[in-house]
């Protein structure tokens, strides 16, 4: 196609004739070129996970997930990938469960050699023994949940151009936010009964395969009564925290460091969690309809993961801390006061006072109230700097103080 430029014989206005060509007839790409291409992806999605990205080239994935999301493939890419990550988290968390097991037989084993005997020095080295194996599940975890995030940028990066189009129109949830999202769903709230690291049998690329193999295990959508990975680290953390307050926590910099990661882990699960998406927890729950919904409603599952699992229980047990401790400062020193005005003394309260020992070994029937006003004050300031040790959010540290205060 050609037209005529008025201006073609003269040079000096420009003489060159325009030619305009038709444009190139547009291919769609087929299925099976869309599934093979995905296929790249997916083993690409496989090497970041067994850190091997260094051997990939970023720039030809990109354009692969590119010309799938162009082709209106994105469908086919959004749910490969939702695939891809489940497999990798059912390995993570049936990994992890495996791991509270021994801890678990490793604790009981080392209980059987106490009660049978064998001295103090190996009551004493069994005690130190159990003391490190009970941060072993929460170090695991710490270091899976790093090592996923460091993975989900990369794949992120990969999917960055169907996260700004095909997402947003269809509601989904961004890759990003995906991998939180399933790190909950598939290691958070891993039943402790499911060691399995299969996902489905049938495997193809289809959601609700990806869906209906999560739902064939239990979660804490339909089985709250089940205790899950998140209930046995939530557990740990309490005790850590416990043991803090004691001033009996070995290494305590380390631990609070390692205490302070998971935190942030679950602070950021929550986030990921929030949003109006197509692909939320009721896809979880597909077939179960409107009572499934309402059970997961009332049993917790829709919470944010951090107050539902960390937030309640850590205020809960700070506040029977502290009341356990008021009272007996208050009662004991009271009691004190009055068995020796009256020049009576109870047997029965020394022993009590004697066995609430500080931590500097001063009983706590013998506290002044200026002294019990100082203890007071001292709590206050070490429950400051433990929930900026822990960074707590506003809201957590607000409720904690007052709870001390």
């Amino acid at each position: 196609m050609s037209f005529n430029n008025p201006n073609r014989n003269n040079p000096q206005k420009g003489g060159a004739s325009y030619k305009i060509t038709p444009f190139r007839s547009y291919s769609q790409m087929d299925n099976t070129s869309a599934l093979a291409t995905f296929q790249s992806l997916a083993s690409a999605m496989d090497e970041i996970h067994n850190r091997n990205a260094s051997t990939l080239s970023f720039e030809e994935l990109y354009r692969n997930a590119y010309n799938l999301v162009l082709h209106k493939h994105g469908n086919l890419l959004y749910e490969g990938i939702t695939e891809r990550l489940t497999v990798h988290l059912r390995r993570c968390g049936g990994r992890l469960v495996r791991l509270q097991r021994d801890i678990h037989s490793g604790q009981s084993s080392s209980a059987a050699v106490v009660i049978g005997g064998g001295g103090d020095a190996k009551s004493n080295a069994t005690a130190g023994s159990d003391s490190l194996l009970q941060y072993r599940l929460l170090e695991e975890l710490s270091k899976a949940w790093t090592e996923h995030r460091i993975t989900m940028v990369m794949v992120r990066d990969i999917f960055m151009y169907m996260d700004r189009t095909y997402v947003p129109q269809q509601r989904k949830r961004p890759v990003y936010d995906l991998g939180l999202w399933l790190f909950r769903r598939v290691v958070w709230e891993r039943s402790m009964g499911d060691d399995e690291d299969r996902v489905d049998e049938s495997g193809g690329l289809s959601m609700s395969n990806v869906n209906n193999s999560i739902e064939d295990h239990p979660t804490m959508a339909m089985k709250m009564t089940t205790t899950t990975l998140g209930n046995v680290a939530s557990t740990l953390l309490l005790q850590v925290i416990h043991q803090d307050r004691l001033d009996r926590l070995d290494d305590a910099p380390q631990r609070m460091a390692l205490l302070r990661s998971l935190v942030q882990m679950l602070l950021e699960l929550a986030h990921a969690s929030n949003g109006a998406y197509a692909d939320a927890a009721s896809s979880f729950r597909r077939g179960g309809g409107a009572a499934a919904t309402a059970a997961a409603n009332v049993s917790g599952v829709n919470m944010p993961v951090y107050e539902r699992d960390f937030e309640e229980a850590f205020l809960g047990e700070s506040q029977d801390f502290y009341r356990v401790e008021s009272t007996s400062r208050l009662s004991h020193g009271i009691s004190s006061e009055t068995t020796n005005s009256s020049g009576n003394s109870s047997s029965s309260l020394s022993a009590a006072a004697n066995n609430d020992d500080d931590e500097d070994g001063k009983p706590a029937a013998k506290y002044s109230a200026m002294e019990y006003v100082h203890r007071a004050q001292s709590r206050l300031q070490e429950e400051r700097v433990r929930a900026s040790t822990l960074d707590l959010p506003a809201s957590t540290r607000a409720a904690l103080l007052r709870i001390v205060e």
